[in-house]
């Protein structure tokens, strides 16, 4: 192999690949990244076994080849070079590395020993706006548990209804559910990594021309996400998710309309007297307003008091504040209506401009709630 690329491509290439790169691999060619020279280009891999991350690179491709190296080492080194052409060769096994003054060697692995990405595709993709992936994506993904003895609810359940397509994630403690207009194909009922989904939510974001993302399936059955030169590879997470439809509330006791801004300033404030005492933040509905309070002995105790639209009866309700922080920061829109049911019960969380989005959440029990 040897080929000429401009630093520049090579470096967001190298640097998006290794993202997915775990940190203790379960394979130790999977701390490397695969490069790959074709007619064509270039094309940088890396992989988790779950997910593979593949990003295409224009070059000057003087002999076809591949060969792997350590992602962490290479992608410093590439970081480091002046913005020109690089050339890299494949020779006796490392990578040679020349660019402008600078010149380097980095030992590597057969080509072969990098594992399969699922490269071939589907004959047909679906075609998504990509701000419409992103705002679908922006509202779940937080909400998806990281507890890897859960595999399900790790993941995020993407079902095409007939009125258009759900999002739905949770972690047993709290519920994120979007729905919209996209199109998916007919039958699609898959639970996804988070993980996976938010690197396709990341490569969104910094492809700031690209207007649409493009789904298919790969050959072996999994899951093709393309944004512009990248491709992510996910497998699917097998099993029954959770029927989290029976645990949305079908009434409500007591509602109040907030402000996003008001309200977040709230909770961050007596998320501080929380810190000691589980993150548990009370919330005490009454009328034309809202008060938001914190009590550790150690600590100290803080009480804000929120104005705010309300209706129904009075109530009691606890909240552990890490979850209404994380809503909060991905909340759509300025206004927020909370719905609760007594102490006990699930609340939930609406936008008025926004009504496909619905996020619940469970409440803590204490003494006082």
């Amino acid at each position: 192999m040897k080929i000429s690329v401009l630093q520049e491509n090579l470096v967001k290439a190298v640097i998006r690949t290794s993202r997915i790169i775990s940190s203790k691999p379960s394979l130790p060619v999977l701390s490397n990244i695969l490069i790959k020279a074709t007619k064509e280009g270039i094309v940088v891999t890396a992989s988790s076994l779950e997910t593979t991350v593949a990003v295409s690179v224009g070059a000057k491709v003087e002999k076809e080849g591949g060969i792997c190296v350590a992602a962490k080492i290479f992608s410093e080194l590439v970081s480091s070079l002046p913005q020109d052409a690089v050339t890299l060769e494949e020779k006796e096994g490392s990578l040679r590395l020349a660019c402008g003054g600078v010149r380097a060697t980095v030992p590597g692995l057969p080509a072969v020993e990098f594992p399969p990405s699922g490269e071939e595709l589907g004959k047909k993709e679906t075609t998504i706006e990509k701000e419409a992936l992103v705002s679908l994506l922006s509202l779940v993904l937080f909400a998806a548990s990281s507890d890897e003895g859960r595999p399900l609810l790790t993941g995020i359940k993407i079902v095409q209804k007939e009125e258009g397509a759900l999002f739905a994630a949770t972690d047993g403690y709290r519920l994120s559910v979007c729905r919209s207009g996209v199109g998916l194909p007919k039958n699609t009922d898959v639970v996804v990594p988070a993980r996976a989904l938010g690197e396709v939510l990341r490569v969104c974001q910094e492809e700031k021309e690209e207007k649409q993302v493009f789904l298919s399936d790969a050959a072996d059955g999994q899951l093709v996400v393309r944004v512009g030169d990248t491709t992510i590879t996910t497998r699917r997470i097998d099993g029954e998710y959770p029927n989290f439809e029976k645990i949305i509330p079908s009434k409500h006791t007591a509602r109040v309309a907030l402000d996003v801004a008001s309200f977040t300033k709230a909770v961050k404030s007596a998320s501080i007297f929380a810190r000691d005492s589980a993150n548990i933040i009370r919330l005490h509905v009454a009328k034309s307003s809202l008060t938001v309070s914190a009590n550790t002995p150690q600590v100290g105790e803080n009480t804000i008091e929120v104005d705010a639209k309300t209706e129904g009866e009075d109530g009691d309700i606890a909240f552990n504040s890490r979850f209404l922080l994380e809503l909060l920061s991905n909340f759509p829109g300025e206004e927020l209506v909370f719905e609760m049911t007594g102490s006990l019960n699930p609340g939930a969380f609406l936008s008025p401009k926004d009504p496909s989005f619905l996020h619940i959440i469970m409440p803590v029990r204490t003494s006082q709630a």
